[in-house]
């Protein structure tokens, strides 16, 4: 009888945490999309890993831009002045890198109005699928961009580095560059 007891002593803390993990899986499915960094042991997963698989799927862009033009001296502010916002706020930066890539769209034409011409991230993808210009691979980039830009700007308690906003800010200008060249 007293092992019994001991055994149920041992496996009443780990069946209660399997069974409140069973009953509030909804409310941690959406916590665990809120989480912008997890750390245990060695292992950690935050904006920096997704920032990861974005630039490893950019090199395919990079061989279809090579010939890039010169930025104009309106770009290179522009651009210039985003990277003055990293160091004030990466996240306002990470946001405002992003219409980068609405203005390329907008100078390639893919709006929709006709009073007040506008886009929106689904119409770019959209339109880059049907120009047929874009491997599933470069959507698949400009698709991640925009999602990191969404928890950017979406969740309250979103918090990223400088050095991870000026590489976000690297891939959505190179990102904006082959929409203008691709498309153009």
């Amino acid at each position: 009888m007293e092992h019994l007891v001991q055994i149920i002593e041992a496996l009443a803390w780990p069946i209660a945490v399997v069974w409140l993990g069973y009953l509030f899986s909804a409310e941690l499915r959406g916590l665990m999309t809120r989480l912008t960094a997890l750390k245990h042991g060695d292992t950690e997963i935050s904006f920096s890993h997704d920032l990861k698989q974005v630039e490893k799927k950019v090199s395919e862009f990079e061989q279809g831009i090579e010939t890039l033009s010169e930025s104009t001296p309106e770009e290179l502010s522009q651009k210039e002045r985003l990277y003055r916002l990293v160091e004030i706020s990466p996240r306002a930066a990470i946001i405002e890198a992003w219409t980068l890539i609405e203005i390329a769209a907008v100078k390639s034409d893919l709006t929709t109005g006709s009073a007040i011409k506008r886009t929106n991230s689904k119409l770019i993808l959209d339109h880059l699928v049907s120009t047929g210009n874009f491997s599933p691979n470069s959507i698949e980039v400009i698709n991640s961009l925009r999602q990191l830009r969404n928890r950017a700007s979406h969740l309250p308690d979103f918090a990223i580095s400088q050095d991870e906003a000026e590489r976000y800010l690297d891939l959505a200008i190179k990102s904006a560059h082959a929409i203008e060249n691709i498309t153009s």
